[in-house]
């Protein structure tokens, strides 16, 4: 399965109100399920390509694209062609659409 890592440590005290996490795909895998958060995203392609689910609508993707992710927007991903696939995702973790 795909593999993540958390670029900002855990025990990182101060209220920085984000995180970064460096997400890593083989050909082929996705994830495992459709996610919908109420915090905003945006990711950036480093290598690879692959298809990217907002809503009902798909993108093709690949190296040097950058994608953001509102609120409460359901997102999927896959990874497609012959190499994997490597992006950086930023999420907020203070901001709250709702308030």
């Amino acid at each position: 399965s795909f593999r993540l890592w958390k670029l900002l440590p855990a025990q990182y005290t101060l209220p920085i109100g984000f995180n970064i996490h460096l997400m890593n795909f083989k050909p082929g895998e996705y994830l495992n399920t459709k996610e919908m958060h109420y915090h905003s995203h945006g990711l950036v392609m480093l290598q690879g390509e692959g298809i990217y689910r907002l809503d009902e609508d798909w993108y093709s993707v690949k190296s040097g694209d950058v994608i953001y992710m509102a609120p409460f927007v359901m997102q999927w991903y896959a990874a497609l062609g012959k190499s994997n696939t490597k992006y950086l995702i930023y999420k907020d973790t203070e901001y709250n659409p709702l308030f």
